[in-house]
């Protein structure tokens, strides 16, 4: 059996003789799908030389009153064994280093509808808006970083916000925060 598009283009689908469709299919990552068509996938990245206990690395706020923020991974690196804290923190007044949003389709000119800051102090740190913790693999000279795939579950609603505290005492860290906007 075969089965036409019935819009005339003459294209054709073979059919099984137990009436199944024959197909084939390429899979595509959510985030790369948005960074072709929309245009609206950023990363933010903080990267610093030192940054104290207990302090925020990196906080991205959706400012979009019209798309929400899908985070879709969060990379994470410090040069000695701490815990990372992933949390969604009430929507502070922010402060820190401000961090701007780099658009993964480089031929966009589009700039992210979100606040980031790097070292951010005005947010407040509650166990309850805990999404998830992860510790490193820092001993001695090792160089591992860690991420989470969050495949753009994790959505942000205007002022929402997520954020990366780091529990131990740093003497350099990495963090990039990356999510497309739907």
């Amino acid at each position: 059996m075969v089965i036409e598009d019935g819009k005339g283009s003459g294209i054709k689908a073979e059919v099984s003789s137990d009436n199944r469709l024959k197909v084939n299919s390429a899979s595509e990552k959510q985030i790369a799908n948005i960074s072709k068509t929309n245009e609206r996938s950023f990363s933010w990245t903080a990267v610093a030389a030192d940054i104290d206990t207990g302090d925020t690395a990196l906080l991205v706020a959706n400012t979009s009153t019209s798309m929400d923020l899908h985070i879709t991974k969060i990379y994470m690196w410090a040069d000695t064994a701490i815990q990372f804290k992933i949390h969604c923190p009430a929507y502070p007044t922010l402060a820190g280093t401000v961090v701007t949003g780099n658009n993964l389709n480089r031929n966009s000119n589009l700039i992210a509808e979100a606040s980031a800051y790097a070292d951010e102090t005005g947010n407040t740190f509650a166990a309850g808006n805990v999404v998830l913790t992860m510790r490193n693999n820092e001993v001695g000279t090792d160089q591992f970083g860690c991420e989470t795939d969050f495949e753009g579950a994790l959505v942000l609603g205007y002022h929402n916000s997520v954020a990366v505290d780091l529990i131990g005492e740093t003497g350099a860290f990495e963090c990039t925060i990356f999510g497309y906007f739907e």
